[in-house]
């Protein structure tokens, strides 16, 4: 399988889902108690994920699916 392939059966699995993060992750500890919308997977096979109600923030965070 190419890693085109991957990704895309990454973008199928994760895009539109809900998500919360593993917190015991130090980089990823200050969305702890965020929920989190997966937008996409990019061609990294990273997803970007916008947290809700995360300080009012509009951005996408691109955050290792495993």
């Amino acid at each position: 399988m190419l890693f085109s392939d991957a990704v895309e059966v990454l973008k199928n699995q994760y895009t539109d889902k809900y998500v919360k993060v593993d917190a015991a992750r130090p980089e990823l500890a200050r969305f702890r108690d965020a929920v989190g919308q997966v937008k996409t997977v990019n061609m990294s096979g990273r997803a970007l994920v916008q947290f809700l109600d995360y300080h009012l923030n509009v951005g996408w965070f691109d955050i290792d699916p495993s």
